[in-house]
């Protein structure tokens, strides 16, 4: 067995491979399809990255599980305690329109915890991106500098950056039942359109806090423990945005090596609010909204 140290070393290459793969394609034509409505999108590119994304796991941890965002119809014929959980591009609308606002999201579970995850995205540097890095215990990085959350210079009041999933929470959405909370709802506002992409800059500090959310295992799978293990605070939430609990794994119970609890990962899906912890806390959310 792996140390989280090497499981993380291990989502950096694939991290690097995968955004390689991805840029080759960007702002360029490519196929782009619907999935189970209109603005659910899923392009080529998503596909031939997340095939290789697994195909350099499976040869590397061929008893590892795998749960990626376009593979639907995967169920695994033996239960592992480790599963991989996998985007390669969170924010394939932006990715399609040639907005580079995108992520690739790489992570793993060890009995449902995160314990090691990458977050590659598109930057204005030398290399043209950033790698964002954790493993439990041991920090989060951007390529080799370890980064800590610290607290923003601006208050909430007074330009601090917040950001949104989607525009239900703000607005309201009649189908979903969710109230409008836009007068609620503090700092300067943002929707990116990359769940992944968010939690990035959550751990860089350049969001204070964000609504995550409601979104799917692979959104979250490496960016809460990146939160986490950067200094800052996750919250998860109920179907009310009422706060629940601190974050610790996607199953409350013992993750049980069965199909049962396979799927229970598969189909989870959920929301947070997360950020830095002097804004986020579990016993004043009225602080944020």
């Amino acid at each position: 067995m792996k140390t989280n140290y090497e499981y993380k070393k291990f989502c950096i290459l694939l991290a690097e491979e995968a955004g390689k793969f991805v840029m080759d394609y960007f702002d360029k034509d490519f196929e782009v399809s619907s999935k189970d409505r209109k603005n659910n999108l899923v392009t080529e590119v998503d596909k031939g990255c997340q095939n290789l994304i697994k195909n350099r796991i499976s040869k590397r941890f061929p008893e590892h599980n795998i749960i990626g965002e376009e593979d639907e119809s995967y169920i695994a014929d033996n239960i592992s305690e480790f599963v991989w959980v996998i985007d390669p591009i969170d924010g394939t609308t932006n990715f399609a329109n040639g907005l580079p606002n995108f992520s690739i999201s790489i992570g793993l579970l060890r009995n449902s915890e995160p314990i090691a995850g990458a977050i590659w995205i598109p930057w204005p540097n030398k290399k043209n991106c950033l790698i964002f890095s954790t493993a439990k215990n041991e920090g989060a990085w951007i390529d080799d500098a370890k980064i800590s959350i610290n607290k923003s210079q601006f208050s909430l009041g007074e330009g601090a950056i917040s950001s949104y999933s989607s525009f239900s929470p703000i607005f309201g959405n009649k189908d979903r039942k969710i109230e409008p909370m836009n007068k609620r709802l503090r700092g300067d506002k943002r929707v990116i359109g990359s769940v992944a992409y968010e939690m990035a800059m959550i751990a860089k500090g350049v969001i204070s806090f964000a609504l995550l959310g409601p979104a799917f295992i692979w959104d979250f799978g490496a960016g809460l423990l990146l939160i986490k293990e950067a200094g800052g605070v996750v919250i998860e939430l109920n179907n009310d945005y009422e706060p629940i609990s601190e974050f610790t794994s996607f199953i409350d119970k013992n993750y049980y090596q069965d199909k049962e609890s396979f799927m229970k990962l598969k189909n989870w899906n959920g929301k947070f609010i997360a950020g830095q912890s002097n804004i986020v806390k579990l016993d004043n959310h009225e602080k944020f909204v």
